[in-house]
């Protein structure tokens, strides 16, 4: 009896070093396959979420319609109402610009790239004489737009032009009464057909999305009188940074874990509201339902795995 155990416990020692090899090789399979799927969705989502941000709010008469200083190659519209006159609306829009009014977007992320930008909490009196001809600064230094149309209360646009002088870019404020107390602001970008390839002009447009979102929805709450709060900024970074976090930890739970692909699920779910929340700028509740959902799903894993081990 006693030969036969330790014959036993000596083979179990031996095959020890295999099964922690096949443990190991098993781990790094799933999170190869994690990591595939994860790209596939992020590109298949991204793709899928794409025609929607280039028209975010923005009707098909809208986005059909021609704005001033539009330019024949590739363009993107997105509209937001604002409940208020175009006459309220029209000292945000003038102000535009770096060292002016700013870009309403996040100051924080354009200032780590040094842009030195400061969005206006109220309608600064000194920056209300634009005129065609005027520079529009990007950042400090950097004024590579100048103003082509202004027609108070209705439309603002400004073009950069390359080298021979030819439009290359135009980006056009237009504002489109619905009612007394109610407007639409419409902003369009367009480019010239030869103004950029089409890779880098994809590239653009990422970030253009998450820049001019909020900063329509900058204008918006300044003309309808919402107090500026640093909160709601503070809300959006951190509804994003948890989604992110749900999802990461769904990945190394994926791959510590041998019941793995509930986890996975959660960590694809992730990849898809991080796309959501990035380039559709969903209201803020919405934003906490979803990280709430992350997380139920998170424990919902736990519990399928623990009902395996079980």
């Amino acid at each position: 009896m006693n030969t036969t155990l330790s014959q036993s416990t000596s083979l179990r020692r031996k095959a020890s070093p295999t099964v922690a090899g096949l443990a190991g090789w098993s781990r790094r399979r799933r999170a190869l396959a994690g990591l595939a799927v994860t790209l596939l969705v992020l590109v298949l989502g991204y793709l899928a979420i794409r025609p929607w941000h280039l028209r975010w709010g923005a009707t098909d008469a809208e986005v059909a319609a021609a704005m001033p200083g539009d330019l024949s190659g590739r363009r993107w519209t997105r509209a937001v109402t604002i409940d208020a006159s175009p006459e309220q609306i029209w000292p945000w829009l003038v102000q535009w610009g770096q060292g002016r009014g700013g870009w309403y977007s996040y100051d924080w992320l354009e200032n780590l790239f040094g842009f030195d930008i400061h969005s206006a909490e109220a309608i600064l009196p000194e920056h209300q004489d634009l005129a065609v001809g005027d520079p529009i600064c990007m950042a400090a230094g950097v004024c590579v737009s100048t103003v082509v149309v202004i027609e108070p209360n209705r439309w603002l646009g400004w073009q950069s032009t390359d080298e021979a002088g030819r439009p290359v870019w135009s980006f056009t404020l237009g504002l489109n009464p619905i009612d007394p107390d109610h407007t639409r602001l419409i902003v369009r970008e367009s480019f010239s057909p030869d103004a950029l390839p089409a890779a880098v002009l994809v590239a653009i447009e990422i970030p253009d999305a998450v820049m001019e979102l909020k900063a329509l929805d900058t204008v918006k709450r300044r003309a309808e009188g919402a107090l500026p709060s640093v909160w709601l900024t503070v809300f959006e970074i951190v509804a994003w940074l948890a989604a992110l976090l749900c999802g990461l930890l769904a990945g190394m739970l994926a791959i510590a874990r041998a019941t793995w692909l509930p986890a996975l699920a959660v960590g694809v779910a992730a990849v898809i509201v991080l796309l959501g929340l990035t380039f559709l700028f969903p209201p803020l509740w919405l934003r906490a339902a979803l990280d709430l959902g992350l997380v139920a799903g998170l424990i919902w894993s736990g519990q399928k795995a623990s009902s395996v081990r079980g």
